[in-house]
């Protein structure tokens, strides 16, 4: 399979991991519609960064709060249960 062929299945995949890897193993695009392809395909996969990044951050915001909302420190005791 070729590097453009894998960069849409690991988009279509969202494999992370995979993108990245093929993302620093950019390969010298010869023809146009490669090029064309390859800029295609690279624009959706920032808003897919971008989206995740949304997401993070409304997920650490949310994290964020829930900490301020519980108490600093809680003394639950603890029951010895063994016999």
């Amino acid at each position: 399979m070729n590097w453009l062929n894998e960069l849409k299945v690991a988009y279509l995949n969202r494999n992370d991991n995979k993108i990245n890897e093929l993302l620093d193993n950019l390969p010298t695009l010869t023809t146009r519609d490669e090029i064309f392809e390859a800029l295609t395909i690279m624009e959706q996969i920032t808003e897919y960064a971008k989206t995740q990044k949304q997401q993070l951050s409304q997920e650490m915001r949310k994290l964020k709060q829930t900490k301020k909302f519980l108490p600093q420190e809680q003394n639950i005791p603890r029951i010895n249960l063994s016999l």
